[in-house]
This record gives structure tokens, sequence and C-alpha cells, in this order.
């Protein structure tokens, strides 16, 4: 159960592909959490400012400070979590956390000789997965140091949300490529005492040639380092303590990118915690519907406006039909996988469609 996952767990990792809410969805898993657990930290790999603005902060405020940051008393209060109780947020700068494994890894000197180079500099966008890997490091380190008590991470969108389950091994795979064991510093023997690497130099130019034998010279031993971690990371979605959510939506597309990520979370052996159908139409509710009946006298007098509430709600009655039909058909094809369905939600307030949808989760 995803209620017992909140209450018991150490890590929540939620995917999902574009355009289903999974955002919001990652938010609002962090504020049902806040409500069972002390500390709880929502954390984004996804570089948009959707988070931070949900949150009520400003995109600056956490992408330069690099760590996260606590929610206010006044935004607790409308998110419905305890005074007693903290809930950060935190996006996720993939350069701080590089900066923050080069300072434990390697000397001072060390350090400044790879800030130095121009290849350091654009380290985080030359290397394909480095920011996903930073990611695990930043949240893995955290659970390992005891900070939070339960920590959400929210992936980036992508069409079958494999890349990021596939991350540590493909960064394994570049560190022991080719194009590493040419460059990295080896052992001197007859062939390196002779070999003239001149011609290298003259392609590249004097200063990023000796630039590029610092970065590799002294990426060694950062490079150990990260295969290292890879192969604990691989490791990372399996143990108990990490759970996967899935969050779609009842459009078609949407289901066809959530049978793929199902198929692929059984073959790598990766354990669904539990499937969330976000933005489903339902019907409306009793108070809802006596809303509605108070205005009825002041409708009659007004035929034109009638006329159109009365289209809009035909219309949204057949979205709640099908919806429906969606969600029956759905719950057959996941067999006996734990399904939550979250309602739509018109309310322009973010904290009012956080909370309600926190409250939809944690009523399951």
């Amino acid at each position: 159960m995803l209620k017992e996952a909140l209450a018991s767990k150490k890590c929540l990792i939620v995917c999902g592909g574009g355009g289903v809410g999974k955002t919001t969805i990652a938010a609002s898993l962090g504020i049902a959490a806040t409500r069972l657990r002390k500390r709880v930290l929502v954390v984004t790999i996804d570089p948009s400012k959707r988070l931070a603005e949900a949150f009520g902060f400003k995109e600056e405020s956490l992408i330069n400070g690099g760590e996260p940051l606590l929610l206010s008393a006044e935004v607790k209060a409308k998110l419905g979590i305890a005074p007693e109780n903290e809930l950060s947020v935190g996006i996720l700068n993939a350069k701080y956390v590089l900066n923050q494994i080069v300072e434990q890894t390697l000397t001072p000197i060390q350090q400044q000789k790879l800030k130095n180079t121009v290849l350091y500099a654009n380290m985080s966008n030359m290397i394909y997965g480095l920011q996903e890997y930073t990611a695990y490091e930043w949240v893995t380190r955290m659970i390992q140091a005891g900070k939070y008590d339960f920590i959400v991470l929210d992936t980036p969108p992508a069409a079958h949300a494999k890349d990021f389950f596939n991350v540590p091994d493909k960064v394994k795979n570049l560190m022991e490529s080719r194009v590493f064991q040419i460059f990295m510093p080896k052992k001197k023997n007859w062939f390196t005492s002779v070999m003239n690497f001149s011609w290298v130099e003259k392609l590249l130019g004097e200063r990023i040639f000796s630039e590029s034998r610092i970065f590799f010279e002294t990426f060694a031993t950062l490079r150990d380092r990260i295969l290292e971690r890879c192969e604990w990371l691989s490791r990372f979605f399996t143990q108990q303590e990490v759970a996967v959510v899935a969050v779609s939506t009842v459009e078609p597309f949407a289901q066809f990118e959530l049978q793929g990520l199902i198929a692929f979370l059984k073959q790598k052996r990766i354990p669904l915690q539990s499937v969330i159908l976000n933005q489903v139409e339902v019907r409306q509710s009793a108070a809802q519907d006596a809303t509605l009946t108070e205005y009825q006298e002041y409708l009659s007098e007004n035929p034109v406006l009638a006329n159109k509430i009365k289209l809009l709600h035909e219309r949204r009655e057949g979205l709640v039909e099908r919806a429906e039909l969606r969600v029956e058909n759905i719950k057959k094809n996941l067999a006996g996988q734990e399904m939550i369905v979250v309602s739509m939600t018109y309310d322009e307030d973010g904290f009012e469609i956080l909370r309600s949808s926190s409250e939809q989760i944690q009523a399951f």
C-alpha cells in the first residue's frame, strides 16, 4: 500500500511521461508524507521551475543556492502540515553536486587543477546521464546522512522513463569506454616512452591539449569514485527502503507509455509500488450539486446563461462517463496492481490543488 510506503520507506521515486502532472503528484506525495513523518524532502531533477513555483519559491532561490529550502510556517498551514513537521524542497543543480563529489574525493590542489579546465566547466553538459547520476548521488547521500526521514525524487519526463533507470549502467559503460581509456594516464612503458603525441597537440592547440592532459590526470581518481558508486546505484532501485510510483492519466498515449514503463520495470526487477491516475474527471459531490441548486432561481431568469451551463454540464457528464470506462479498463489491465485515482482539479490556487491531491492520495 502506498500509504504504508509513505510511512515506512526512505525514498519514493516518481516517474511517468510528460504532461501527466508528475511534478504536482510528487509535491502532493511529499505533503502527504509530511503528515506522517517529521522531516521530508521533495527534490526534482527536472530543470523546470514548476516545483519551485508550486511551493511558492522563486526559481533562483533554489537553483542558485544548491541546498534544499524549508517551507515557511505560512505555506505549511495552507497545505495542512503540522507546524512541528518539516518539508523541504530542492531542485538539482548538477554542477553543485559535482563540485561536492570533487571536494570529497580530490586534494585541494587536484580540485583547483580540475576546476580550472574548460572540460570540467562543461562536464555536466558533455557527459550524457551525468545530470541523473548526480541526482542519485545527492539523494542517496542525504539518505545515508539521515538528514531526512523520507525523500520524494521527481524524475524528468521521458517517453518511457527508461533512461533514468539505466543511467548508472550507462555512466559506468562510458567511464570504461575506449575514449576514456585512451586519454586516462597510463603507467610508463616502452610504448609510451617512444610514442610522440605532438600531432595531437598540433591538432587541438597547445592550451586545449595541456588542459585536456590536466583534466584526465586529475579526473582519474574521480572516475574511480564514480565507477564504485555506479555499482551500488545499479542496485539502489531494488532495495526494500526504496519504492517506485508511476504517474499516468486515462488518455491512450499516456497509457501506452505506462505499459512500456511497467514492462521495463519488470525486466529490471524493480518493484512498482503504485500507479497513480492523475487528472481524472469524476462525478460531482453532493455538496457541489447543492451549490448549483442555489443558483436555479437566478438561472431561470437568464435562459441564455442557463442553456450554456446545461451544455457544459452535459459535456462534463460525457467526460466523466468516458473516464469511468477507461479507469475500469486500466484496472483490469493492471491485474491487481494498486491504483490510486486523483481527480481533475480546476481550482486556480496552487496550494489548494496540492492540498486536495495530497488528501486524495492519503484517503486510499
